[in-house]
């Protein structure tokens, strides 16, 4: 019975329809709408589309000045079968601006295209342009629309004014991506189960992971997330085994319901486990295996399954084992993890000991993991605090640090030099297969964020900030926008943290030659200088809501004032001394920076600090190295990725959008405007300040435990709500 069963559920459970590969296998699956003929709606935007006979598209009318810089939005119901699909869009370029086309998808924006510049006078001008997007997945009766924007470039005069091109677009074609398996599952708290798995031995590492596995589940947005674990799962490795028993019963509660003792009994464990999984998965459901020890048990539950009639294909299928150590690896029997490799949807995802960081690809071994390992004290500090309303996370923490110092991990012959856990830090690595299972993404991207969000309601940060004072270098200018929202922050910032005195010196577009600009994505003449404009208006405005800054001399385009610019960053290093040293924000290419430093006095700058997060900033410059910059002698501050936890969904932001305080409000104005920028794809759907995650280090203490992973959320509190 089972084996029947099972094979129908293998039908149920393949990604791709039988509707679809039918569809695939036809001669022309494509399907083609064309804009004026085939959408059901014109009018559900901002504006109106109106029907371009002469040029079969849909545009906006921008001859009336309240549909300009407006969306329009045109849409009907998809028609075609469920599956993944490679969207193109056919355009019209058009001379006098490069409006923004946005794929909409049951009413919420996913992908974002900007038209070309042509320039005055092209050819080209009114020619149809297509795009692709790539791999979207669509189901029959989702509602599929574009939006498009009337944008001017300011180069074809009009009037009193300029010309402005209308958002023409002239239809979509729907083609079934040639791939249609899915990149990754997705955790379906209905059916599926989360199978914790621990060796716990040699490392305590795994006693904080049950902690903080613990204090997730207890979290409300958890409570209805079906788990099991097992403890002991360890491999061919020697040395001390840590009992985490204490802790998974206040984790997982009951013995041999909730969890199980490998370590006292594998072979009912074994049995118990299996019996888990095989009951998942004859109800359609995946089990997504944390693998936080080594393969050997799961072997031999793969085994019991294999002899009990499961299918092979389901298991492949729906059995998804998620390894972050190469050391675990290394410590299982090859032969056993092989056959897991083999048989089941193995994946390898990275440590979660070193900092998440997107440009890094050196020795990457999967899917970036945020690092869950911190040797500052006042993690354990504020779990077990009394003043943790979160009563159960206090207890899992309490208990945890117990465990450990009866273990004496890290003492006598424990040495343990490895681990942050013997100096009073934290480490539990192994919960990113976890973050990895619940694309917990940017809600815990690192200690900080997991602390805030499911461990402890005791404040973490503090007004700290260093001695000295502040200046700010950044681009914004080509070809990411992501100053033009991160610079109002940075004020507000400095103003509730009463640091507004301390702001010296501020100028924007330090992209001095954005022609060399080695990036994939580019950023055109006309573009560039609208940019400018923005960030002189924004930099302006920013000042008025939250200032004064009344050491702020002034503020300066580097792209057109790089002289007057360049003077006040040497009167600012040359005012350094050791009690008042200055910190200078690197916020984009060095070469400001190092202009500045080539002028000023020698004796000041070792009195000035520059802080980093990004080597497309640090390796960017034109006509300075990086490490030009440090043989000046200035003190390097490397603090880390901030697109981390800075560069996330829009709604993360929802708080201030429309807020009784202007200056809120305008934040978010301005975080919108560089999503709807469109130079960039990889800003669509995302708002990003990651700049200020520099200033909110310093804020918070610099050097000298300063948050270096901020999120919106630690912002939101800072901020003069």
């Amino acid at each position: 019975m089972m084996n029947k069963y099972i094979s129908t559920l293998i039908c149920a459970a393949l990604p791709l329809s039988v509707a679809v590969q039918a569809a695939q296998t036809a001669a022309d699956p494509t399907l083609v709408w064309d804009a004026t003929a085939d959408f059901t709606v014109i009018d559900a935007g901002q504006v109106p589309y109106y029907v371009d006979q002469r040029n079969d598209a849909l545009g906006i009318d921008a001859r009336k000045l309240d549909y300009r810089n407006m969306y329009a939005q045109a849409w009907r119901e998809f028609d075609g079968e469920t599956g993944l699909y490679d969207i193109t869009i056919t355009v019209l370029t058009e001379e006098d601006g490069e409006p923004n086309y946005r794929l909409m998808h049951n009413g919420k924006a996913i992908k974002i295209y900007r038209a070309s510049y042509i320039g005055p006078g092209s050819k080209q001008d009114l020619k149809p342009e297509t795009h692709t997007w790539h791999r979207v997945a669509l189901s029959k009766g989702d509602k599929i629309g574009i939006e498009s924007m009337a944008k001017t470039n300011r180069q074809i005069p009009e009037g009193e004014g300029t010309a402005w091109a209308r958002g023409r677009w002239q239809q979509l074609e729907f083609k079934l991506s040639a791939n249609q398996g899915p990149e990754r599952a997705s955790f379906d708290r209905s059916n599926d189960l989360l199978l914790a798995q621990f060796d716990s031995k040699p490392d305590a590492d795994d006693i904080h992971t049950i902690a903080a596995l613990g204090s997730l589940l207890a979290a409300p947005q958890f409570s209805d997330i079906k788990s099991y674990a097992v403890a002991g799962t360890v491999g061919v490795q020697q040395g001390q085994y840590i009992n985490p028993n204490p802790l998974l019963k206040l984790a997982f509660a009951a013995e041999n319901k909730g969890w199980t003792d490998a370590k006292q009994d594998w072979q009912a464990s074994v049995k118990r486990t299996a019996k888990q999984v095989s009951s998942v998965l004859a109800k359609g459901g995946k089990v997504w295996v944390q693998e936080a020890g080594q393969s050997d048990f799961t072997y031999d539950w793969l085994q019991l399954l294999a002899a009990q009639g499961v299918d092979a294909a389901l298991i492949k299928t729906n059995v998804i084992v998620i390894q972050h150590s190469a050391w675990n690896e290394q410590k299982s029997t090859a032969s056993k993890l092989d056959y897991v490799k083999a048989n089941t949807d193995y994946r390898a995802i990275e440590d979660g000991n070193k900092p998440k960081r997107k440009f890094d690809r050196n020795n990457r071994r999967g899917p970036l993991t945020p690092m869950f390992v911190d040797q500052d004290t006042k993690w354990l500090a504020a779990a077990t605090s009394p003043n943790n309303s979160k009563a159960k996370a206090r207890e899992l923490w309490q208990t945890a640090e117990q465990i450990v110092a009866q273990s004496n991990f890290g003492k006598g012959d424990h040495k343990a030099k490895y681990s942050s856990i013997p100096a009073g830090g934290v480490d539990f690595s192994d919960l990113v297969e976890t973050w990895w299972t619940l694309e917990l993404n940017h809600q815990a991207n690192s200690v900080h964020a997991f602390w805030d969000n499911y461990v402890t309601d005791v404040a973490l940060d503090v007004v700290n900030a260093p001695a000295g004072r502040l200046a700010v270098v950044a681009d914004g200018n080509s070809p990411d926008p992501d100053d033009i929202g991160a610079t109002p922050i940075m004020f507000a910032m400095l103003q509730k943290a009463k640091l507004s005195d301390r702001l010296v010196h501020l100028s924007h577009s330090c992209d001095l030659d954005p022609s060399q600009n080695k990036g994939k994505q580019q950023i055109d003449a006309v573009s560039e200088v609208t940019r400018q404009q923005v960030l002189d208006e924004l930099s302006g405005k920013s000042i008025e809501y939250f200032g004064p800054f009344k050491n702020l001399r002034d503020y300066y385009n580097c792209r057109t004032q790089q002289q007057q610019a360049t003077q006040d960053l040497v009167d600012a290093i040359d005012a350094s001394t050791a009690d008042d040293p200055l910190w200078i924000i690197e916020a984009g290419e060095p070469d400001l920076i190092g202009y500045a430093l080539q002028q000023a006095n020698p004796k000041a700058i070792p009195h000035v600090h520059v802080v980093s997060h990004h080597p497309a900033n640090d390796d960017s410059g034109y006509f300075f190295t990086w490490q030009q910059i440090l043989d000046f002698g200035v003190t390097e501050h490397q603090i880390g990725d901030q697109n981390v936890g800075l560069q996330t969904p829009m709604s993360d932001w929802d708080w201030a959008e429309n807020h009784e305080l202007p200056g809120i409000a305008y934040i978010w104005e301005m975080l919108a405007y560089a999503e709807r920028d469109g130079m960039v794809d990889f800003q669509t759907n995302k708002f990003d300040c990651s700049d200020a995650g520099m200033v909110y280090w310093w804020i918070t203490g610099a050097d000298q435990g300063g948050n270096n992973n901020a999120t919106p959320q630690d912002i939101k509190r800072l901020l003069p709500l």
